[in-house]
């Protein structure tokens, strides 16, 4: 599957200031990782910052019904920006890049490679998935 994810995902880390993608699954985990190692911290508070990530993506579904599917979150700090996508197999796509970057850009052309490639998580695409990136 690392093959896989690299292969679909590189494209987005030659991007001017996109430094690192990865997938977190359900229980805060770094499954698929491309690019730099940039989140400065230490392995433990790594750990849980990835499963702070996962459990806002968890949290918010509850949700759903009443506001609508979450499409994306942004986490703006002084010079990087960490964009969360949850997807429809409950994994989460983390994309780290400074400040500046254009992500609605970014977070459009990634969620049109999960709507398009059947093996973009290694799990085929079930109708429920198309729907859910069907607004973008």
């Amino acid at each position: 599957m690392q093959k896989q994810f690299q292969a679909n995902i590189s494209q987005y880390i030659k991007d001017p200031g996109v430094e690192s993608i990865g997938v977190i699954n359900k229980r805060g985990r770094i499954t698929e990782f491309v690019g730099t190692n940039n989140i400065p911290l230490s392995d433990s508070k790594k750990e849980m910052f990835f499963m702070k990530i996962a459990l806002r993506t968890s949290m918010q579904k509850d949700f759903d019904e009443e506001l609508d599917k979450v499409d994306y979150c942004i986490t703006k700090r002084d010079s990087k920006k960490y964009i969360s996508i949850p997807t429809f197999d409950n994994n989460t796509i983390l994309v780290v890049t400074h400040k500046d970057v254009n992500h609605e850009k970014i977070i459009e052309e990634i969620i049109h490679t999960i709507k398009h490639s059947e093996q973009f998580l290694g799990i085929p695409i079930t109708n429920g998935g198309k729907a859910r990136f069907e607004s973008l």
